[in-house]
């Protein structure tokens, strides 16, 4: 009897797992491999599988992530299969992504006649936590790969539109803090003090207004403050505050630019006003680059099964998928949206990704990695 894949997907949806705890979607995971006859290969990490299979002609390493993790957010979906693990959620379609990663691990499975030499499944922990892909990477597995491709859900159109792009796609993700020291006093005589929230709204304002004058303005960009923390009564200037926020781009050298720019300013405002700055980084994923070849490779196939395709929109949306092959380290990655219906964006409490897309999705991402 075939399996019942939608069913596969309920139950892990209503058991979402966030990043580097997902053990019962491991085990189910591995529980389906072994049911399907699919070989698996050790990933040595805690969470997470990868299945591989030999094609019986000749040809390159290949390799298909599915991210399996979920969110810390509470579902408010109203699905009689929502998540029972309260308080996490799959508000990203990680879920239509590892079950999608299965199908096509099936169908490759039991069409090895046709398949050009190994193709890997991979399903990744952690994607959402920054970590995921380097973990997997530092694992070695990867180090023989030539070819990555990965796809996601894409909630803002139809389900079934295979969505993509040449060069970058997903931006690469940096976070900044700030930290102003100054000193403190009683309200009612600042100039016996140096007031940390004034050059924390200086450097704000900066940020807003000047901080793109360096880089190509047609490079997309965006740098957004997310949290600013200082002081804890309303007569007293604090001795210190904080100023944190991230940084996204499609370009390497213009994340560097902007970063050399920060570094540089941060500088100049501790000279002008006396305090000291300090700015730490925490360097997330790099850019996920579309490798003009595999790009035109994934428009034919989508032609061959009468999909309909569109060019990607430009969103300055992070996925450690970037980090298995970025521009200039010798190896080729593409990465894919498909439409899987209409409704709230990513993270949301009310996100709902159509079940209808699976079949679509695991039959277009076997067609385009079987060889």
């Amino acid at each position: 009897m075939a399996r019942d894949y939608r069913k596969e997907f309920e139950w892990f949806h209503s058991h979402p797992e966030v990043g580097f705890k997902e053990y019962e979607t491991t085990k189910r995971i591995k529980e389906i491999l072994k049911e399907e006859n699919i070989e698996e290969v050790p990933l040595n990490l805690e969470t997470g599988a990868l299945a591989v299979i030999r094609g019986e002609k000749s040809g390159n390493n290949r390799l298909l992530r599915a991210d399996i993790d979920a969110l810390p957010v509470t579902e408010e979906s109203g699905l009689e299969y929502a998540s029972k693990n309260e308080g996490v959620m799959h508000a990203c379609g990680h879920d239509i992504h590892l079950v999608s990663g299965l199908m096509t691990a099936s169908i490759l499975n039991k069409n090895k006649a046709n398949v050009k030499g190994n193709v890997y499944i991979l399903f990744q922990p952690g994607e959402e936590v920054f970590d995921g892909a380097r973990n997997v990477i530092k694992t070695g597995v990867t180090k023989d790969i030539d070819e990555f491709y990965a796809f996601h859900v894409d909630p803002f159109r139809e389900v079934g539109i295979i969505e993509t792009s040449q060069g970058g796609v997903t931006s690469s993700v940096d976070r900044f803090k700030i930290i102003v020291k100054g000193v403190g006093s009683h309200a009612a005589i600042p100039h016996e003090g140096e007031n940390p929230i004034s050059v924390i709204t200086d450097i704000a304002n900066w940020i807003y207004s000047r901080s793109d004058r360096h880089v190509d303005a047609f490079s997309p960009r965006v740098i957004s403050i997310t949290r600013i923390n200082a002081g804890n009564i309303w007569n007293v200037i604090p001795e210190s505050g904080e100023l944190e926020g991230t940084i996204r781009t499609l370009d390497d050298s213009v994340r560097s630019e902007i970063k050399d720019e920060f570094n540089n300013a941060v500088k100049a405002f501790a000279s002008l006003n006396n305090v000291t700055i300090d700015i730490e980084w925490q360097e997330g994923s790099h850019v996920t680059f579309n490798d003009e070849e595999l790009y035109e490779k994934s428009l034919k196939v989508a032609n061959a099964l009468n999909l309909k395709t569109g060019k990607r929109d430009n969103m300055l949306i992070g996925d450690d998928f970037g980090d298995y092959a970025p521009k200039g380290s010798g190896k080729k990655s593409l990465y894919v949206l498909i439409g899987s219906g209409k409704g709230y964006t990513y993270h949301h409490p009310k996100f709902i990704a159509n079940p209808d897309v699976l079949e679509i999705s695991s039959k277009y991402m076997a067609e385009l990695i079987k060889e």
